[in-house]
């Protein structure tokens, strides 16, 4: 009874072990499927995203890399003037370069032959942009009794100016500014420059009529400015009367020729066709005036 015993408790043993130590097929054929999948599958959403947000880092860096780079100007902000001056002509030139890269100036020129007894003079002003050595420019022109416009580009330097025509060599602005002034020194921008309020006014003339007068009051300080647009040739009449007798008024051509200042009274021979300016202040206190305008 014990023997038997004993021998089946051998037997159940051993077949629990064996039992153990079979290996389980379905648990590891599990974990190659999960291999498998793991090894084949398909990028997630969050794989496409940074594969594009690799792409396009790299299509910025490949255009950054093509793109042309802005050119530096050749001049720094300030003012450059320049000149030519040789046995047919004479021209002065100053233009202004802005932080902003923007250019204004002007230009005065005569083109002359002495044995042809031949004379012109001409003013320019000057509008536009500068990038690297090129000048970018609007050109108005005033020519004896024409007005022209004109989109150029110009080369520049410290040192030289070329044109679509010539080539000026720099020179010092205390030379060039001479060209631009009256006898008194004085430009155009100097008479409104320094007043506390500048007021303007367009004048037209009634239809079938001539002339006009413009009445009103200028504050010490402060100037009226009328503008009138007439052609070269003809003549302008100009006379103002003021209670107190002290409103005068200064006459300025199209470029900036200033004609006279500080008059009363006087007519003047328009030397180019465009836009006139008369600007009225006053040689003490205030000044309530009336102005004559008369076109012939």
């Amino acid at each position: 009874m014990r023997v038997t015993s004993c021998f089946f408790s051998l037997l159940l043993l051993a077949t629990l072990v064996g039992c153990n130590a079979t290996p389980n097929n379905d648990t590891s054929a599990s974990a190659d499927k999960t291999a498998q999948t793991t090894e084949g599958q398909t990028p997630t959403a969050t794989d496409k995203t940074g594969a594009a947000d690799n792409q396009a880092v790299a299509d910025e860096k490949n255009s950054t890399k093509d793109r042309p780079k802005p050119l530096a100007p050749a001049l720094k902000p300030g003012q450059y003037c320049y000149e030519l001056s040789n046995d047919t002509e004479d021209i002065q030139t100053r233009i202004t370069v802005e932080a902003s890269d923007r250019i204004t100036g002007n230009s005065q020129g005569s083109i002359h032959d002495d044995k042809a007894g031949y004379y012109t003079s001409y003013t320019q002003a000057l509008d536009g942009t500068i990038d690297g050595s090129n000048l970018n420019l609007d050109i108005t022109t005033w020519i004896e009794y024409d007005q022209q416009n004109a989109q150029e580009t110009w080369k520049v330097g410290p040192n030289e100016l070329r044109t679509d025509r010539e080539t000026l060599s720099g020179v010092s602005c205390d030379i060039v500014n001479k060209a631009f002034q009256n006898d008194s020194g004085l430009e155009a921008k100097d008479l409104t420059e320094s007043a506390n309020q500048v007021k303007t006014t367009a004048v037209f003339f009634e239809a079938g009529t001539n002339g006009s007068t413009m009445s009103g009051a200028v504050v010490r300080g402060d100037r009226d400015l009328y503008t009138l647009t007439a052609q070269g040739g003809q003549q302008m009449f100009l006379s103002i009367s003021s209670l107190e007798n002290n409103a005068v008024f200064d006459v300025v051509a199209p470029g900036g020729i200033i004609l006279g200042t500080e008059i009363v009274e006087d007519r003047f021979f328009l030397p180019h066709t465009g836009e006139y300016q008369i600007i009225v202040g006053g040689t003490r206190g205030n000044a309530t005036y009336d102005l004559a305008i008369a076109i012939e």
